[in-house]
């Protein structure tokens, strides 16, 4: 792997990876990793400010090959049928190192190029500056998507000649699609019919309710990835969910969407007070891990993801705490974990989430 990128800040950078879901079954499909740099003084500096400064004084060829170094290492150790997205601005593109980088990733890494996606903008797609290095990246056999469609329509047209597989929905058009009486809802329908005659896939971004799921279901798209689903996970996490037999399926409604209003509040009751029971038993960090998910259950929001591991990493401290050596643990009368599986059960019975914890490549 490359070294850590010298651009002229304090702190180091680092890479999130945030899970893409079908929509169809909630299995999951892959991450894109997302970066983030976090500076001692003035904490965490998002991309918006740290890609344009980046680009500004000389660093971004640079660090995007640290990012593509970095990100393909990782999904190098991942179950074979995922995919790693990975951003690449048009910037990069004009500097025809782009290319060169990604090949350079695959080739430390042993990654499979067809399980590499770089997501480009919609002004990538006509620049001609752009175009040597995106030809370059699908003779490659890398994977091509066009992030934040909905703002340039005139680019749908020149996709082809790029061997585009995949378009991106703005986040902003996922923001507003159960609005009454608003725009997004029909753009939305559009793009996703547009891209299927076109045989184009279609990813919702910043997917965080319920009602957005539903809806993008009833559109007919093909993967989500958001809040709703789970937070960007760090690369160790990131890495466990990869390594579970089989893969999670993430819950495509909220947990109390069929059955009655109580038998919600009982389920969310029952992983608040297991949480407790992990704390009170193990000394560990529980109820902070548990209120976060079950709060976002109650809300309508994402945490299964988080919920999971947050029990794993209950049991993991527990069982080094007594030698390791225990095969199972029941942390309450609702929640039973043996060695390599976690099942949550509400106390109506109705299972919640079930993950067998696989063993890494």
């Amino acid at each position: 792997m490359r070294p850590r990128p010298e651009l002229g800040l304090d702190g180091d950078p680092e890479l999130v990876f945030q899970p893409a879901v079908d929509l169809a079954t909630g299995r999951l499909l892959g991450f894109e990793a997302l970066l983030r740099w976090n500076d001692p003084d003035l904490g965490p500096i998002p991309p918006s400010v740290l890609i344009p400064w980046a680009e500004a004084n000389g660093h971004m060829v640079d660090l995007n090959a640290w990012v593509l170094s970095e990100a393909c290492a990782a999904a190098a150790s991942w179950q074979a049928d995922l995919q790693l997205a990975v951003n690449c601005s048009v910037f990069q593109l004009r500097q025809h190192e782009a290319a060169t980088a990604a090949a350079a990733a695959i080739e430390e890494s042993g990654l499979n190029p067809d399980r590499l996606t770089i997501e480009i903008t919609e002004t990538s797609v006509t620049d001609d500056g752009a175009a040597a290095d995106l030809h370059a990246m699908s003779r490659l056999g890398i994977q091509l998507t066009v992030d934040d469609i909905g703002s340039d329509w005139s680019t749908i047209e020149s996709m082809q000649q790029f061997s585009i597989k995949t378009m991106k929905i703005d986040g902003s058009l996922i923001a507003g699609l159960a609005d009454t009486g608003g725009v997004s809802r029909a753009m939305v329908e559009t793009i996703i019919h547009v891209s299927h005659s076109l045989g184009i896939c279609t990813v919702a971004e910043s997917v965080e309710t319920a009602r957005q799921v539903k809806i993008l279901r009833e559109l007919g798209a093909d993967v989500g990835q958001g809040y709703f689903f789970a937070k960007p996970l760090a690369v160790e996490d990131a890495l466990m969910l990869t390594t579970m037999d089989p893969l999670p399926v993430f819950p495509l409604t909220n947990l109390g969407d069929d059955v009655d209003d109580d038998d919600d509040v009982d389920d969310v009751d029952d992983v608040r007070d297991a949480g407790a029971e992990v704390d009170n038993r193990y000394g560990g960090d529980g109820p902070d891990r548990f209120e976060d998910s079950t709060d976002a259950m109650a809300g309508g929001e994402a945490g299964i993801a988080a919920e999971v591991i947050g029990a794993l990493d209950a049991v993991s401290e527990a069982g080094a705490g007594s030698g390791g050596g225990a095969d199972e643990f029941t942390l309450t009368e609702d929640m039973h974990v043996e060695a390599a599986d976690l099942s949550l059960v509400s106390k109506k019975g109705r299972l919640l989430a079930s993950f067998r914890k696989g063993k890494s490549a």
